[in-house]
């Protein structure tokens, strides 16, 4: 730890940042609080310089929550030298305590260990990738078989994603403990098509970002797709092999967000042989194979090059896409669960999926709640919500 202590959180939640810069022109910092936060595109709040040359900003007011921010000082973005609780991102974080952020901390309770494990994966065409497994406490020391939960990143993430960003090993101990959830283990794989791991730990092609119509983003989101074949095809069954699982599908849930979502949605509805609980949070549902051809094919093209995102193609697609779905598969789905942020761009899509399956007769459970967007702390409250329904 370098440099003077920040943040500084008091006891009110009072959060003061500083940063020893005394030869910069400006400071500022940029953080998750912000409204409708996007790193290096929404404007960074201004620091004060004082006479010390700290540069200095106190917020009030943020509610029990983990948090990310940056640095930006003339113009250039740096982590916090005085924070060592940092992300890949070059970002840091902090936790505001409270009811709100309990089960993000790590509290006196039995812990679970997160593996890194490299498996093959033929669907993809690799002899090794890399996915990270949660084992509940006591796991190394019994017999005991266990349920088994899929757990999915979404675009611009990794394997460390969930882990990181999501506090899920936190969650996880803290619910298992409170006997809240059912002790599970949880599987975390890389959701790029075309990674081996995440970026940094070997020499791969990255996956590019963005939709915008091209030749280029159409066979990325169809690529994406990919990953749900290799979750059933490869994944599924090294699992099954390598650790103490219940090997069924009343014991195995597959839960994703955004891109993840989708590929949730895609894997788990198309494969209730493998599958019998399922959620998505806040799910990129363009990516569904028919209903991003119908989507890119017609007039929301130019809108997505925008950065703004397009309804569903509509039932056609849909039907396209999950050609089995009726209600019949009400006998085989303990749980159906979609959630989505009443913020988020994403709404739209979402609420036309959900419609489509009402009028397919398949029973769902929606999780929508006002004032979250696209964000990491909507969806660490989903997997919180989620997770005590699972293995009932």
């Amino acid at each position: 730890m370098q440099g003077p202590k920040s943040p500084e959180i008091t006891a009110d939640g009072t959060v003061i940042f500083r940063l020893k810069a005394p030869e910069a022109t400006t400071v500022a910092v940029s953080g998750s609080w912000q409204k409708n936060w996007r790193p290096n595109v929404t404007p960074p709040l201004a620091m004060t310089k004082e006479d010390d040359g700290i540069w200095k900003l106190t917020l009030n007011g943020l509610k029990p929550e983990m948090w990310n921010y940056y640095f930006v000082v003339d113009g250039v973005s740096m982590p916090d030298p005085g924070n060592v609780n940092s992300l890949r991102s070059e970002m840091n974080f902090f936790i505001i305590p409270g009811p709100g952020s309990a089960l993000y901390r790590e509290a006196d309770v039995p812990h679970g260990t997160v593996h890194q494990i490299w498996y093959p994966s033929p669907i993809l065409n690799m002899a090794a990738r890399r996915m990270y497994v949660y084992t509940p406490a006591g796991y190394e020391l019994g017999q005991q078989r266990y349920p088994v939960l899929y757990l999915l990143h979404g675009s611009g993430g990794t394997e460390e994603s969930w882990v990181n960003n999501g506090r899920a090993s936190e969650i996880f101990d803290n619910l298992i403990a409170a006997g809240k959830a059912k002790p599970m283990i949880v599987v975390m794989t890389n959701g790029n098509w075309n990674q081996i791991a995440a970026p940094g730990i070997t020499q791969q092609t990255e996956m590019s970002s963005g939709a915008d119509g091209s030749t280029a983003d159409r066979a990325g989101m169809s690529n994406s797709m990919k990953v749900s074949s290799s979750i059933v095809a490869d994944v599924v069954p090294f699992v099954d092999r390598s650790f103490r699982t219940i090997a069924d599908r009343d014991h195995r849930a597959i839960a994703g967000l955004s891109m993840g979502g989708a590929q949730t949605l895609y894997a788990g509805l198309n494969h209730l042989d493998q599958f019998s609980y399922v959620a998505s949070f806040s799910g990129a549902l363009i990516m569904f194979p028919g209903a991003s051809r119908a989507v890119l094919d017609s007039a929301n093209a130019p809108m997505m090059s925008s950065g703004a995102m397009p309804e569903l193609a509509g039932a056609s697609a849909l039907s396209v896409d999950f050609p089995n779905l009726n209600s019949s598969v009400n006998q085989k789905l303990r749980l159906l669960y979609l959630s989505c942020g009443e913020d988020d761009r994403l709404l739209t899509a979402n609420k036309q999926f959900m419609d489509w399956l009402t009028s397919q007769g398949i029973n769902y459970k929606k999780f929508l709640l006002p004032g979250y967007a696209h964000e990491w702390p909507f969806w660490r409250i989903s997997l919180s919500d989620l997770l005590p329904q699972l293995f009932k």
